[in-house]
């Protein structure tokens, strides 16, 4: 049985590296550190309130 296979070459970090860009394209660039933004709650967290609230209150 493994005379019917062909031997296969192991192929070079090069071949692989080429094979790799030719499917895969090219990456994007980095993003650097300066280039990344901190997120804010836009709002403060409501809490809830410690009793609940009369009727009269509602409207």
């Amino acid at each position: 049985m493994s005379g019917d296979r062909e031997q296969i070459e192991p192929r070079t970090e090069d071949e692989l590296a080429q094979q790799r860009q030719a499917r895969f394209g090219h990456l994007p660039a980095r993003v650097s550190p300066e280039d990344l933004v901190e997120s804010e709650e836009a709002e403060p967290v409501h809490e809830e309130p410690d009793q609940p609230m009369v009727r009269r209150e509602w409207g």
